[in-house]
């Protein structure tokens, strides 16, 4: 409720002073200094600018929500030091009037530094932004908006691509062959089905689905090749294979011989038999040459490099 006193409009250019009228007067300070609310609690209005490093602010004019006064009030700040906090300054203002002493005829309250009985940081008071600032933030936010619109409808659900960011962007998810339930995406269980529930995952083994559920392609640890309707590796999606190390099989060899070194020597009188390579020979004889190898499994990638392969799913 606002009160209205009319001062100046009376005949006689007079007024009666009374507590009704300081009350009225109080009471309307009370209601603008409330309109600060609109900028929320702690709120710097005017002022209070920094200075040495941020550890003293000059005197300015601030906006809080104070024990005795809950719907905020506007108090001033001396000005001084904040480092060791600020406090709300309560002194009584004694008056005499007609032989008559008043000691706590007011009270001033301001926002001095130091330590008292509310107590308050100097870390937690804002400087509001004014009307064009706001403008301008907003039309920011807009043409970000607007672009970030344009990405979503620019890419179809479904469309797997890298990324090197740390956190996954908004609208994505990382193909890690996450089961997901249908009913929560609806139109990206439009788009890819359940293509991927039998799939293989990083380990090359198979994966199993649950009912009204659907899975992401998992790429962990995957290189991907390209759709082929007439390679019956590549002709169905989710279909893996290959190994990161593999161990050559006797088939896998290629065709090769090893070569013997005879010499020849008479043994004492001529009279004894002594094998020589002979390709039409009778006699069975057997030779073995050295080994050669370690048997160990080699590696079978190409050069790679790390990246995080994401899905658009919303």
């Amino acid at each position: 409720m606002e009160t209205t006193g009319n001062f100046l409009t009376q005949p006689n250019k007079d007024f009666p002073l009374d507590c009704e009228t300081l009350e009225m007067l109080q009471a309307n300070a009370a209601l603008v200094a409330a309109l600060g609310n609109i900028a929320g609690d702690k709120v710097i209005l005017s002022g209070c600018e920094a200075s040495a490093n941020g550890s003293r602010r000059s005197a300015g004019l601030v906006f809080v929500r104070t024990k005795a006064y809950p719907n905020g009030e506007v108090l001033k700040w001396s000005g001084g030091d904040t480092t060791g906090g600020m406090y709300v300054k309560a002194e009584d203002m004694p008056v005499s009037a007609m032989g008559v002493d008043y000691p706590k005829a007011y009270t001033r309250r301001t926002l001095a530094p130091g330590v008292g009985a509310e107590n308050y940081r100097w870390e937690d008071f804002k400087k509001p932004k004014t009307p064009a600032e706001l403008e301008t933030l907003i039309g920011d936010l807009e043409k970000k908006l607007t672009a970030a619109e344009s990405r979503a409808q620019s890419e179809p659900l479904g469309v797997v691509k890298m990324w090197a960011g740390v956190k996954v962007p908004e609208g994505y998810a990382l193909c890690d062959g996450a089961a997901l339930r249908a009913s929560d995406y609806p139109e990206l269980y439009a788009a890819i089905g359940t293509a991927f529930n039998s799939a293989v995952n990083y380990n090359g083994s198979q994966n199993t689905t649950q009912s009204g559920f659907f899975r992401l392609p998992d790429l962990r640890g995957r290189f991907v090749v390209g759709y082929s309707d007439v390679d019956n590796d590549y002709k169905q999606y989710g279909n893996g294979g290959g190994e990161k190390k593999h161990m050559l099989s006797v088939d896998e060899m290629p065709s090769h011989s090893h070569g013997l070194k005879f010499r020849s020597e008479k043994w004492g009188d001529n009279a004894n038999r002594r094998p020589f390579p002979d390709a039409g020979g009778t006699d069975s004889y057997t030779a073995s040459t050295s080994t050669a190898g370690g048997g160990a499994a080699h590696e079978n990638r190409p050069p790679y490099y790390v990246l995080a392969y994401i899905i658009k799913v919303k």
